[in-house]
C-alpha cells in the first residue's frame, strides 16, 4: 500500500482527491488542511507521494516543498490554481516533480499519481550491478544513492536520475529532449527550460563538493565529462 499526503486547504477538493485515490486501490491517503499540518503529517508517516497545493494557510506550499525536499527524494506533484510560469518555474527549483493547475481532472490527477509512482519506486529498484565510480564521486543506481567522499549528496528524484543518466553514459552528448523523455516520460509536458532549471540546481549541489563534470554542449546538450 502506497502512503500518498494531501495537502490541500480546500476541504471539497481534498475530499474529492481522497476519493477518487481510495477508489484507485493500493493507496492510503493522508489529509492535511495547512502547510504545518502537511510537514507534521509527512514526518510521521513518511508518505511515498505528496499532492501539494501552493496557497495554504500558516506555512505555503513554497515552503513544504523546501522543506519536504531536505534529504527527501519522493515524488511531489504540485496542485495549484497558480498558473504563471514564474510559479511554474519556482515549483520545479525547489523540486517539485510534476505540476497540474486547477480546475483539473481527478481522472488525470490518478494517472499522474500512479506514472510518478511507477517511475520513481521502479527506477529506485532497478539493479544495474555493483556501485559505479567516477573519481570521488560513488553512484548506486539501486539504492538511489549519490555519495563524495562517502558522504551523501542530498539530491531530489529527478536530479538523481539526470545524474545517473548522463554519468551512465559519461562522455556522450544527451540532447535535452532525450533527457526529458529518459526522466520525465513522454506522459508528462515538460520544456526544455525545466532541464535547464533542474541541471542548474544539480551543478549548484555538485559544486558545493567540489565535483564540476556535468558540462553543457551550446546547441547540442549536456554530458557527463569525465
Amino acid at each position: 500500500m502506497r502512503k500518498i499526503l494531501i495537502a490541500e486547504d480546500n476541504i471539497e477538493i481534498s475530499d474529492m482527491m481522497r476519493n477518487y485515490l481510495f477508489k484507485a486501490g493500493d493507496m492510503t491517503v493522508y489529509q492535511a488542511f495547512d502547510g504545518e499540518q502537511a510537514l507534521s503529517i509527512a514526518a510521521q508517516v513518511e508518505p511515498d507521494l505528496v499532492l501539494l497545493d501552493i496557497m495554504m494557510p500558516i506555512v505555503d506550499g513554497y515552503e513544504v516543498c523546501r522543506r519536504l525536499r531536505d534529504g527527501n527524494n519522493i515524488p511531489i506533484i504540485v496542485v495549484s490554481a497558480k498558473v504563471a510560469e514564474e510559479d511554474k518555474e519556482r515549483m520545479f527549483a525547489l523540486g517539485a516533480d510534476d505540476y497540474m493547475t486547477k480546475p483539473f481532472s481527478f481522472k488525470e490527477m490518478v494517472m499522474r499519481v500512479h506514472a510518478q509512482l511507477r517511475r520513481y519506486y521502479d527506477f529506485n529498484s532497478q539493479q544495474r550491478g555493483n556501485d559505479r565510480r567516477y573519481g570521488r564521486l560513488t553512484i548506486s543506481s539501486s539504492r538511489f544513492e549519490a555519495k563524495v567522499d562517502g558522504e551523501d549528496i542530498s539530491l531530489t528524484a529527478k536530479e538523481f536520475k539526470i545524474l545517473d543518466y548522463l554519468t551512465l553514459n559519461a562522455n556522450q552528448i544527451i540532447p535535452k529532449q532525450k533527457l526529458i523523455d529518459e526522466v520525465w516520460g513522454i506522459d508528462e509536458y515538460i520544456d526544455e527550460n525545466t532541464v535547464a532549471v533542474t541541471i542548474a540546481r544539480l551543478r549548484d549541489k555538485l559544486a558545493k563538493v567540489d565535483v564540476h563534470n556535468v558540462a553543457t554542449v551550446w546547441g547540442l546538450g549536456y554530458k557527463w565529462q569525465d
